[in-house]
This record gives structure tokens, C-alpha cells and sequence, in this order.
């Protein structure tokens, strides 16, 4: 239930990950393109030839606590013009920061092409690691790790900031366009538990608990919190498709949260 394609900062096509999903056994998948929708068409297209159930999904850009926050949209309408249009502003902002980290790796005497980057991006939302892509193409970087360690990783002469939203704004946008909002990887934000708990008072409806990076206690700590709190459970591989850095499915995630978040879509849509 959460998963990147060419329309974000993933490998494969949305076509390749139902191929994938399918040959794997699974039986249904979100994709979850950052700050993007665009790739679910093909996505479903390709899903009803092989019977894998899917979901509509995005993961926006938030900041909290003054460090990144990806917030989870399962279920939103992929032709809400308020999203939509939010999501071309994020893709712009993209374009203009992927712009400013070229040139600043050319002042440091490191010479890509934008264009170059931009064709690795296609149509989706272009993102670090197609820079990345590129200089390991023009011999400056040995892979994606190597890349954004070196040039273009926070604290690097060539990183740039991105544009974020606040946590609010993204819970508002998602629920106005029929979706759920989840905290992804929310282990990454725990440090701070009392700032974190504040956090769940945005308005979330769930929590990523089952997550490649999440240790056991964390997903104990996850599992109770969500009970207490009555939120909703996803999990995901935060597939991508580097090799060495993810496995589509894995974590196992059962299909009954799968079901039990479409079943709560149901519900909201009724009641709205």
C-alpha cells in the first residue's frame, strides 16, 4: 500500500508494478506517486487484466517539528480540481528546485543537463533521485546511494530544500477530495512523542505501522497508539525499485486493513 512509478521518483512503469504485484502473489496495492496522481490510469488499466485490486493514493510533502513529513492520501478522487491543481503547484516547485540543484552542482564543477534530468522525470513528478540518475549516467556517481551521499543528500554543497506544506493543509486537502490521511513512516517521528501525539491531533485517520525501517517495539508502540487513538493501520514497502533498498511486498501487510480502509471510504462517502 505504498509504492512509487516512473510518475514520481520510481523504476518501473504502474503497468511493470501490477506485473510485479501479480507475480508476487499479492492481491491488492496503492500506488502512492509522490505529489502525483498522474500514473493511476495506467495503473488501473493494467489491473483489471490481472485481477490485483488497487486503490487510489499520493504522498504529499509536509514539514513537521523542522524535519520532512510524508502524509499518505488513500482513496482520493484522481479528478478533484483542488487536488489537482495543488499537485501541479508541487510539480512546479519540484521543476524549479531540481533546476537550482543542477546549478549548484555546476558551480562546484559538476555538469549535468536539466534536460537530461527532466527526460528521466517524463511525465511524472521529477524528484532527487532522477538527478541522481543522470550523474551516474555522465560517470560522477557509482548509484543512487553513492549520489545523493556525495552531492545532492541533506547537509551536501548542492542539496536544496523543498517546498512542504504544512500537516493540517494536507489532512484538509485529502479529506476534501474523499480520502483518508495517514502518517507514512511515522517511526521516523517519534523521537519527539509528546510533539508526535500533537501531530495525530491534525485530524489523521491512520498510521503506516508495518513499514521496511519500522523495528518490532516500534510497530508495538504503532499497534497500541492506533487502538487508543481508534486509527485506522496501513503498512507498505515504500517500493521504489533501487536495487538493494526494497522488496515490493515486504513487510507482509494483510488484506484485511487493505479492506478495512475501503470499507471506511465507504462509510465517509455516505456520510458526507
Amino acid at each position: 500500500m505504498h509504492m512509487h512509478s516512473t510518475y514520481s521518483d520510481g523504476v518501473r512503469t504502474p503497468a511493470e508494478l501490477i506485473d510485479m504485484a501479480k507475480a508476487k502473489g499479492l492481491a491488492g496495492i496503492a500506488l502512492t506517486d509522490h505529489d502525483s496522481m498522474e500514473g493511476f490510469a495506467e495503473l488501473s488499466a493494467a489491473a483489471v487484466t490481472a485481477h490485483v485490486e488497487v486503490m487510489t493514493g499520493v504522498e504529499l510533502s509536509c514539514e513537521f517539528n523542522g524535519k520532512d513529513l510524508h502524509v499518505l492520501g488513500y482513496g482520493v478522487d484522481a479528478a478533484d480540481a483542488p487536488l489537482q491543481t495543488l499537485l501541479r503547484d508541487f510539480r512546479g516547485a519540484r521543476e524549479r528546485r531540481g533546476e537550482r540543484i543542477v546549478e549548484k552542482l555546476a558551480e562546484q564543477g559538476v555538469h549535468i543537463e536539466m534536460s537530461h534530468v527532466m527526460a528521466k522525470a517524463g511525465n511524472g513528478a521529477l524528484g532527487r533521485p532522477h538527478i541522481a540518475e543522470a550523474l551516474i549516467e555522465a560517470g560522477y556517481a557509482t548509484d543512487h546511494g553513492h549520489a545523493f551521499a556525495r552531492f545532492i543528500g541533506e547537509g551536501c554543497a548542492a542539496y536544496v530544500d523543498k517546498f512542504k506544506m504544512q500537516p493540517a493543509q494536507a489532512v484538509a486537502s485529502i479529506h476534501a477530495a474523499g480520502g483518508l490521511a495517514f502518517i507514512a513512516h511515522p517511526g521516523y517521528y517519534m523521537e519527539d512523542f509528546p510533539a508526535f501525539l500533537r501531530l495525530l491531533d491534525e485530524g489523521f485517520d491512520g498510521v503506516e505501522v508495518f513499514h521496511p525501517y519500522h523495528i518490532p517495539p516500534v510497530i508495538t508502540r504503532l499497534l497500541a497508539l492506533a487502538r487508543d487513538r481508534g486509527l485506522l493501520i496501513s503498512g507498505g514497502s515504500d517500493f521504489h525499485g533501487f536495487a538493494g533498498r526494497d522488496n515490493m511486498g515486504e513487510p507482509v501487510v494483510s488484506h484485511a486493513l487493505f479492506e478495512r480502509i475501503q470499507e471506511t471510504l465507504v462509510e465517509r462517502r455516505r456520510a458526507r
